[in-house]
């Protein structure tokens, strides 16, 4: 620790020599690419005058990547939640610290932004946790922190929650099954699976878990005695025994000040506070009107920056709070919101950076995170190089911070040597572009997902309006040749035209009258452009679903054929919680973007960098046809 405090006044020096010579103090703000535009929009150069401080935007794949750049000192700072903070943790946390949070305007002095509790009825003499058992429990809903994934995590160390040992029971449903035996009945709403079928056997399974609930026949949002303050309307209101939910909830119930703010007309004002208690962790209880003891907390988002700024952070601070007044201003809420600027909000400064470590520690948020949940394995996926791994790597990390369970393990295994791993059993899956799967399903592999596109994502042949008859037939074509979905749908165009070419003979011409495009791109070149049929018809470019050479086999996950029943089901299960969490147009791609460029000139690693998501084996997206597939790539 001397030592760090060491650094601390060394860069605290440095930094005030540069002041001192009144010279620009540049400090580096690390965002992901898809939100550049209005970092650069919203912080500008915010120069004052001589001396002054200025923060510029650094633009990066996703906020991964940004974690990176901010370890290797090509930017300083960045914008996190707690998810990101353990990453970093787990990276280099001796040189990480958060420095300013996103804090609400309710709750400005509050040290963590929620507080996860165990209400209860005080008449119920609560003589330690182990009287939870057999009580009627109220959730705030399936999978979420505070109503499920504390209370599990929490319960299941103090030995109270235990997961059934049927190795033939899905993981998931052993959640499902520990809490309907823990409790008498429940209020826990919620999906419990992504399949609308699954999801319906489950709850007529476990009935008890929706018996509190407003209508538990159907058991889902929206319900009374959900949410937050659901959950405490659950107890109070419905006759229940015991309430995960928040503190802030709790006061707002009972009408209790909530932060610097005066009390106000409780939600219900039947409700008595003298009736109801916390349950602490520890067995005790305390009253609802003092300090409450959580079971876990949640941090504040905010920015963390390296070790370098640590001795010169206050100066950054009175930047930064320029910046937030100024967005709330600037009339572009969307920008704004992109930035982490909210009118209900406020930037806290610390006046002590703390490292995301014992942070995540002091809020007992740590053991959440890591929670293993239902799945006590890892799923081993192969990559054939060095690039893949790295981006495995970084798939991991990102993908265990955000409770992506199973575990995902990366196996490498040099000159293409992934099938024969997964088919000796030293990995479980290998992810496989089209003209890779030749040989690999009909041995001793077979394809569980596919990648998806959008539909608007397919590939065509266009061309000008009037384009001759002898040109269609002739003429040079101009395609992506790095893009394998291009490469596919120029080699089935040419057959179309009767020019057979293998992928090694197939050459983008420049200028060429024809180019082979994404239809998603059709906008960019006007309208003076007409679409080629494979029947060698014209179309408008409206209707490229119908008209189009989109002849792509999609990238696929592949496992052993012996795998089966919940093992396939758990791999499955992982991959599609990815691309859900990390896929096209997910909230959380720029956290981690799993289809897209992973580095610069780094095209289609592991993944097509235009996939959207992975789907089921049985659904491709396209007809295609392997036998022709195979004879179009000369395979």
């Amino acid at each position: 620790m001397r030592s760090f405090l060491c650094v601390i006044a060394l860069a605290g020096t440095l930094a005030l020599g540069v002041q001192g010579q009144g010279q620009r103090e540049v400090f580096k703000l690390c965002v992901p690419h898809q939100i550049a535009d209005a970092c650069r929009d919203l912080l500008g150069d915010g120069v004052t005058g001589e001396g002054s401080v200025e923060v510029q935007c650094v633009s990066a794949r996703d906020r991964m990547e940004c974690l990176e750049k901010v370890n290797l000192r090509e930017a300083d700072f960045v914008a996190v939640d707690p998810e990101d903070m353990y990453v970093a943790y787990h990276m280099a946390n001796q040189d990480f610290s958060v420095f300013s949070e996103f804090r609400t305007l309710e709750e400005p002095k509050a040290e963590f932004r929620y507080e996860g509790i165990v209400l209860v009825r005080k008449s119920d003499n609560f003589g330690g946790t182990a009287d939870l058992r057999g009580k009627k429990s109220c959730h705030t809903g399936y999978g979420r922190n505070v109503g499920y994934k504390i209370p599990i995590t929490k319960l299941k160390k103090l030995g109270l929650f235990k997961l059934a040992n049927d190795p033939d029971m899905a993981p998931l449903e052993k959640e499902l099954k520990g809490l309907s035996e823990l409790f008498s009945s429940s209020c826990l709403v919620g999906k419990y699976s992504p399949n609308d079928e699954v999801n319906r056997q489950l709850k007529k399974t476990y009935p008890n878990l929706c018996a509190l609930c407003e209508r538990p026949e159907v058991c889902d949002y929206p319900d009374k005695y959900s949410g937050y303050d659901g959950a405490i309307r659950c107890l109070v209101e419905n006759n229940g025994d015991v309430a995960f939910t928040k503190v802030i909830y709790v006061n707002k119930y009972f009408g209790l000040p909530v932060g610097e703010s005066p009390a106000k007309p409780a939600l219900n004002p039947n409700a008595r506070t003298e009736d109801y208690v916390y349950l602490c962790e520890d067995g005790t209880t305390k009253p609802i009107t003092g300090p409450a003891c959580s079971w876990a907390q949640r941090p504040w988002q905010g920015y963390m920056g390296n070790g370098d700024i640590n001795g010169r952070f206050q100066r950054l601070q009175k930047r930064l709070q320029q910046f937030y007044t100024e967005a709330k201003k600037s009339g572009n809420s969307d920008k704004a919101k992109k930035m982490w600027v909210d009118a209900k909000n406020i930037l806290f400064d610390r006046g002590t950076p703390v490292l995301p470590g014992e942070h995540l520690n002091k809020a007992q948020n740590k053991d959440v995170i890591e929670r293993d949940g239902p799945f006590e394995y890892k799923v081993k996926l192969c990559v054939n190089n060095e690039l893949e791994l790295q981006k495995c790597e970084v798939l991991r990390k990102a993908a265990f911070s955000r409770d992506i369970r199973p575990e995902i393990q990366c196996v490498l295994k040099a000159n293409e040597g992934c099938v024969g791993a997964v088919e000796r059993g030293d990995a479980d899956v290998v992810v496989l572009k089209g003209e890779q799967q030749h040989g690999a399903s009909a041995g001793a592999l077979k394809p569980i997902l596919f990648e998806k596109y959008d539909e608007s994502d397919v590939m065509v042949a266009v061309a000008d309006k009037g384009i001759s008859r002898d040109e269609l037939l002739k003429a040079p074509i101009q395609f992506d040749a790095s893009d394998p979905r291009a490469i596919s749908a120029a080699l089935f165009f040419n057959d179309k035209r009767q020019r057979k070419t293998c992928p090694n003979q197939l050459a983008s011409s420049p200028e060429a009258p024809i180019q082979i495009i994404s239809a998603q791109d059709l906008a960019r070149l006007g309208s003076n452009k007409v679409l080629i049929c494979p029947s060698l018809n014209f179309e408008p470019i409206a209707n490229y679903a119908s008209c189009n050479v989109d002849y792509t086999f999609p990238t696929g996950v592949f496992v052993r054929k012996t795998i089966a029943g919940q093992l396939e089901d758990n791999i499955s299960h992982a991959f599609v919680a990815l691309s859900d969490k990390f896929g096209h147009g997910a909230a959380t791609e720029i956290v981690f973007e799993m289809f897209g460029e992973f580095k610069p000139g780094s095209k289609n690693v592991l993944f097509h960098d235009r996939a959207a998501k992975f789907g089921q084996a049985d659904n491709k997206v396209t007809n295609v046809d392997a036998a022709y597939y195979k004879q179009l790539m000369c395979l």
